[in-house]
């Protein structure tokens, strides 16, 4: 059977799609969703609203897409309840909601809202579905089945979830096994994440990889077969809305920026991302950079930041938190360079949406950034700042090393590209189908 001639039923798990600020699987899942419209496919996103109740069709458009903040809190909700629906679970397969959105104005916080109708065709809804399963998951070991009304081909998980739909394919992307590789970065429960890992790469009829480190992690740790993991990176997308110049004047002024006069970092505000070193790395430079920070304070930021104000004045840097695509861009196409000095990554996508605003990138010779950025970044041993603060001075002072890097980063975004993402998916489908 060969994918690129039938039209296949796709269901993606949508709980990362769904959140309101952005996260790398988020990202993950948006760029697959464009991908399956260029493939021509039927998708249907799974998600797990509380408020549907699948007798009026309408009403549940306007709860899935109503706001969190006004919702109101069960009253009765004790752990033992919660507990005891997700065992009911064992005996019984949960069945979904049908919402296929045509009401509703779409929602410029909410990505679901803005592409329905566009990126995908219905929604499955099962209420608690994403927590219920891990619930049962960690106290029984065992899965959670799920009976859609639309029954599709293929279930495909952008993160691995203990959910099966029973007569269909399963595919598992695995962005990374950083809890066990790099535990002290994390607060996963580390033999839960191990065993729902384990899980999913014995289920899955196919494993999709971000990276060729990423499928390396997994052979190694779950001895699973070479053919049973297919690389098929990821994709980078270009912000629908393109700002102008004058925008980005006002924007950085707002924000106290300069255009090539701040170091960029992206990334959560956390152990992996390692910003601790950057930070020690800028008290070296000469005066008149900044350091702009975009990522919110996650798990354990304390201890990253606990040296700024030794190395920093607060006139030299600035937390822009979670920013949106448009304001992102600016920073990107403005900033002298962005430094990456992660400890450890699946893929790494800050590092391609640099390269593809012509900022060039600085990043750790660890994990999955040398294959994701090839012979257009600077690397550094992620553990010592002094080698960030050397290659911070290369770029500042050669501007001709600064350009062939940026000529450099524009040929790794090709490799990258939606259509060879989409090239790739299908041979990945196709591969799937041939062992039937």
């Amino acid at each position: 059977m060969n994918f690129s001639t039938k039209k296949k039923k796709i269901l993606i798990d949508g709980y990362n799609l769904n959140l309101k600020k952005g996260s790398g699987i988020k990202t993950y899942g948006v760029t697959l969703l464009d991908a399956y419209a260029a493939m021509g496919c039927e998708v249907g996103v799974l998600l797990d609203n509380h408020f549907t109740s699948g007798k009026s069709a309408m009403l549940d458009e306007v709860n899935l897409f109503d706001q969190e903040e006004i919702k109101p809190v069960k009253r009765f909700n004790p752990n033992w309840l919660v507990n005891a629906r997700a065992l009911s679970y064992l005996v019984k397969s949960r069945k979904s909601h049908l919402i296929k959105p045509n009401v509703t104005a779409p929602d410029p916080q909410n990505y679901l809202s803005q592409v329905s109708g566009k990126r995908y065709h219905h929604i499955e809804n099962i209420s608690d579905v994403f927590h219920a399963a891990n619930r049962l998951f960690l106290g029984t070991k065992r899965s959670t089945q799920i009976t859609p009304k639309i029954q599709p081909d293929i279930f495909h998980l952008t993160t691995p979830w203990p959910i099966k739909v029973k007569n269909a394919k399963s595919v598992i992307t695995i962005h990374d096994l950083i809890p066990l590789k790099a535990p002290f970065t994390t607060l996963d429960l580390k033999n839960h994440f191990y065993r729902l890992f384990k899980w999913a790469v014995e289920s899955a009829d196919m494993i999709f990889s971000v990276s060729e480190h990423t499928k390396k992690d997994i052979i190694d740790i779950y001895g699973v077969p070479e053919e049973k993991i297919l690389v098929t990176y990821q994709s980078y997308k270009q912000p629908e809305l393109q700002t102008q110049q004058g925008d980005d004047e006002v924007y950085l002024k707002a924000k106290r920026l300069e255009s090539k006069k701040y170091i960029l970092f992206v990334g959560n505000i956390e152990p992996k991302k390692n910003i601790k070193v950057l930070i020690q790395a800028m008290g070296y430079l000469p005066k008149g950079y900044k350091l702009a920070i975009v990522g919110r304070k996650a798990w354990m930021y304390e201890q990253q930041l606990v040296d700024l104000n030794r190395y920093l004045k607060k006139k030299e840097y600035v937390f822009l938190d979670f920013v949106s695509e448009e304001e992102l861009s600016i920073l990107y196409s403005n900033a002298l360079c962005m430094v990456f000095p992660s400890l450890y990554e699946g893929f790494g996508l800050p590092v391609l949406e640099a390269m593809a605003h012509d900022c060039p990138v600085i990043c750790s010779n660890v994990s999955s950034l040398p294959e994701v950025a090839g012979d257009a970044a600077l690397y550094v041993n992620p553990y010592q700042f002094s080698e960030i603060r050397d290659r911070l001075m290369e770029v500042i002072s050669n501007e001709q090393l600064r350009q062939q890097m940026i000529e450099k980063g524009r040929q790794r975004v090709d490799f990258f590209s939606q259509e060879n993402y989409v090239n790739r998916l299908g041979q990945a489908y196709e591969q799937l189908y041939s062992k039937a």
